[in-house]
């Protein structure tokens, strides 16, 4: 189950039909392992969110969608990208 804050529809949605079998099975395991990481940052940041999430305070929601927006998704795009140029690398020698 992907957590809503890892949610990237730029990601998260492949076009199976439209893309041939070796693309869509780079992007699947490149969208797979760029979770994994992400999680890592996501739990070096829940102490803070916690925190925040029980203090009724104005700023926790600038907080956390600065969290979720400047680093836990930039985390993930970049760690998809450098996974997606790495397999597509290996899918293109094979051939």
């Amino acid at each position: 189950m992907l957590l809503p804050v890892f949610y990237m529809e730029s990601i998260d949605k492949i076009d199976i039909v439209n893309l041939p079998r070796g693309e869509v099975q780079v992007r699947k395991i490149a969208k797979n392992i760029s979770l994994i990481p992400t999680f890592f940052v996501y739990a070096i940041f829940l102490p803070l969110l916690m925190i925040l999430y029980y203090c009724h305070e104005p700023g926790k929601e600038i907080v956390q969608g600065f969290i979720f927006t400047f680093i836990i998704k930039p985390t993930r795009w970049f760690c998809y990208q450098i996974v997606y140029f790495i397999c597509d690398f290996l899918r293109k020698l094979n051939n």
